[in-house]
């Protein structure tokens, strides 16, 4: 058994906002994934932070949800750059800020 590296924690959050379907802006729209968690790093170099303050108040995990690994504590905050096809056919690019916990397993639970 080991701990999950600050790396694979924004990897396992990056997966799990890239592997969303889609997402709102005005209306649903599918949105273009990134080919690799490489090409998201490089083109947003600072997206990513472990335990920022950034003026969210995160809530303590419970005791069962540490006992049983469900949250490790960190909160991951990502700036995460949703790419989309407009009706027109241009390429739209729309920044969400996302907050996501990390249980001990590297599960993304919200």
């Amino acid at each position: 058994m080991r701990y999950l590296s600050d790396e694979e924690k924004i990897r396992s959050v990056f997966n799990y906002q890239n592997a969303r379907k889609s997402l709102y802006a005005n209306e649903l729209r599918e949105h273009i994934p990134y080919k690799s968690f490489d090409e998201y790093i490089k083109e947003n170099p600072d997206c990513c932070k472990i335990n920022s303050k950034r003026g969210h108040d995160v809530p303590s995990p419970s005791f069962v949800d540490r006992i049983f690994g469900f949250n490790s504590s960190d909160f991951i905050f990502t700036d995460f750059k949703r790419r989309y096809v407009d009706e027109k056919g241009k390429q739209i690019i729309k920044e969400f800020s996302f907050g996501n916990s990390v249980g001990n397993c590297g599960k993304v639970r919200w």
